[in-house]
């Protein structure tokens, strides 16, 4: 018999190790009492303590993460290895002590805390890196969760989650339906999905399983679709199946009802995937497709609060940092780049619509000074450029004019919209479908920017012919609400994208509404002409479900905002402006209860409201912003 190699010696002696390391928490282990080995274990939490229910790692993994920090400055890893940890686990992902990022309990997530926290300083000014205390300072600050599972709901044991995830699992033919309207239709426009190429392959590996029967018997749980990550991405894969169901060609009462089935499915599953104590990429995105689903549905508020849950989860696992990102993969890091910027896009045009302050900062990650250098910019690079230079014109800098800043900003605007492909700065260079759509979104989304920095200049009820900014900024707001309006006709005609995407009807709708009160626009023929060509566009396929029935109606989704603002324009277009009348004649309100929007709306809804009384950017807060809120009877329970 050969005698065994002294690889096969260090082998059965590591094994020997390992089975006499400690399986017991350390509170456990510091009583000498028994520990079942599970987090937060039985004995902790009888004692009423799981928060400090911590296991010390492997020694093998204490001596790798020393050797990767002492290696931290060597040269860069082999290709194999790189190839290796191009798909990492969370747990391969090491930070060094002085860090603000740390693994929890279970070491396969993160929380993060800046440099001035008292974790990071208490953790960077520790003399015994290996004492208890000091890596769970978290935990025992109270500034980490402690819940494994998602409190709010009744499945608690393996057995019921399993039960649960089965009964909101996407089946195969859902997936092979709408997920392609989601591939083609939204993502182009919202690329909300950091990595198509590896959903995908991910989405493959689900259809596989499910074929295969993995994810049918309720009695066999299959660990490996049970876990979290696996959860969240079910999560993730039921999210673009609702945002594919409202992009689809079905009519709209089986497309609403599908939309919002997927969006509960995927909700449910966020919950099994206990999403707002253990946050995960595949979270954070799905969070934002059903933020943007709500919102394409109507539901701007609710999408508005959803996202700022959304951006706090974010912030926790560190997204919003370059620098929390240093120790992890590249590959992990350029998708973290990616999914940050898509959120920035989230929120500084809703944002915009809306006149809020936003949550988002882009200070955390380097800017690539390279971008607008080589020119030729994509869409979606464009509209992340032009996202961050949202964020600078909505946080405004008290030390510059208010026009001198609307004039730099024009600028700013002008200069990255020359920096685009051929086809984004003019479309006689569209050679494609895809590339006549992608100048239309541009067109809408980059004219919707310049009439809100200069909307400075049309708040004056006056022009001011001596101020050269004034006359600039004016000019500037007229033609882009021209274009805006002119683009949603245009992409209307060559897709479904416009009139189902909460962003261009909120653009058009403003556009149109100014138009049409803006004493410079007002009694223009062409401005007339395009309010009216609007008004026919939402008011066709209402008159068709009416005429057919069951027909395709984009109208019926419009919120009671939307429906308000198209019921003022066409109050305001029902009647011919009379120019002998004094401009205290109140013309709106008239015939609303003609215009075929929705329910009827009251005589008097705009009786008592002159247009002329205050700037048209005014009075379009007042339609688009009302008050949704009764707030008269918070005085008392009943």
């Amino acid at each position: 018999m050969n005698a065994p190699s002294h690889d096969e010696v260090d082998r059965v002696l590591r094994l020997k190790r390992k089975e006499r390391e400690a399986r017991a928490c350390y509170p456990c282990r510091k009583r000498k009492v028994k520990c079942d080995g599970t987090q937060p274990c039985r004995t902790c939490q009888k004692r009423n303590h799981p928060h400090i229910c911590t296991y010390d790692p492997p020694r093998d993994a204490r001596r790798e993460a020393s050797n990767a920090a002492s290696n931290a400055h060597s040269a860069s890893p082999s290709p194999a290895h790189a190839q290796q940890s191009r798909y990492p686990t969370n747990a391969t992902v090491t930070a060094p002590a002085t860090t603000s990022l740390r693994p929890d309990d279970t070491g396969k997530n993160y929380v993060y805390s800046g440099d001035n926290s008292v974790v990071s300083i208490l953790r960077s000014r520790a003399s015994d890196a290996n004492d208890s205390m000091t890596r769970d300072l978290g935990s025992v600050l109270g500034l980490q969760n402690t819940f494994n599972n998602y409190p709010f709901m009744d499945s608690k044991t393996p057995q019921e989650k399993w039960v649960s995830l089965l009964g909101v699992l996407p089946q195969r033919n859902e997936v092979l339906k709408f997920f392609h309207y989601y591939r083609v239709t939204a993502y182009p426009f919202n690329p909300i999905l950091a990595d198509m190429d590896r959903f995908e392959s991910d989405m493959c590996t689900y259809l596989n399983a499910h074929a295969a029967g993995e994810l049918r018997g309720e009695d066999r749980i299959v660990d490996r679709w049970a876990s979290d990550k696996s959860v969240g991405h079910i999560s993730l894969l039921l999210a673009t199946l609702a945002a594919g169901a409202h992009y689809s060609d079905i009519d709209y009462p089986q497309r609403f009802e599908l939309a919002s089935d997927f969006a509960r499915r995927s909700f449910h599953a966020l919950r099994l995937a206990n999403f707002l104590f253990r946050p995960s990429l595949d979270i954070v995105q799905t969070l934002l497709i059903l933020g943007n689903t709500l919102q394409n549905m109507g539901q701007s508020d609710a999408a508005w609060a959803l996202l700022g849950t959304t951006i706090r989860l974010a912030q926790t696992m560190g997204l919003h940092t370059e620098r929390s990102t240093l120790q992890w993969p590249e590959y992990v890091r350029n998708k973290t780049r990616r999914l940050w910027s898509t959120i920035v896009w989230q929120d500084s045009l809703l944002c915009m619509c809306y006149d809020r302050p936003p949550i988002v900062t882009v200070t955390g990650w380097t800017t690539d000074d390279t971008l607008l250098q080589r020119g030729e910019l994509s869409y979606q690079e464009i509209m992340h450029s032009l996202c961050r230079l949202i964020l600078d014109i909505i946080r405004p800098d008290t030390f510059v004019g208010e026009f001198d800043r609307a004039i730099e900003a024009l600028n700013r605007l002008d200069s990255l919209y020359q920096h685009g492909q051929p086809h984004l700065q003019l479309r006689d260079n569209c050679t494609t479908l895809q590339q006549h759509l992608e100048h239309l979104a541009l067109k809408m989304h980059s004219s919707f920017c310049v009439s809100v920095v200069c909307r400075p200049a049309m708040k004056q009820s006056q022009p001011q012919p001596h101020l050269l900014q004034t006359n600039i900024l004016r000019s500037r707001a007229k033609g882009s609400l021209i274009d805006a309006s002119r683009a949603f006709l245009d992409f209307q005609a060559l897709s479904v994208v416009p009139l189902r995407s909460w962003s261009m009807v909120h653009t058009v709708l403003s556009s149109t509404l100014l138009l049409c009160i803006w004493e410079e626009t007002r009694n223009d023929p062409q401005c007339r002409d395009l309010q009216q060509c609007v008004i026919d566009v939402f008011t066709a396929s209402e008159s068709r479900a009416t005429d057919e029935g069951n027909s395709d109606n984009d109208g019926q989704w419009l919120s009671a905002r939307h429906i308000r603002a198209l019921v003022t324009l066409r109050g305001a277009l029902d009647r011919e402006p009379e120019r002998n009348l004094p401009d205290s004649e109140p013309w709106l309100g008239q015939g609303v209860n003609n215009t075929g929007f929705g329910p009827g709306m009251p005589n008097d809804l705009f009786n008592d409201v002159n247009p002329f009384d205050n700037s048209p950017v005014s009075y379009l807060d007042m339609i688009m912003n009302g008050p949704m809120f009764d707030m008269s009877q918070e005085n008392g329970f009943l």
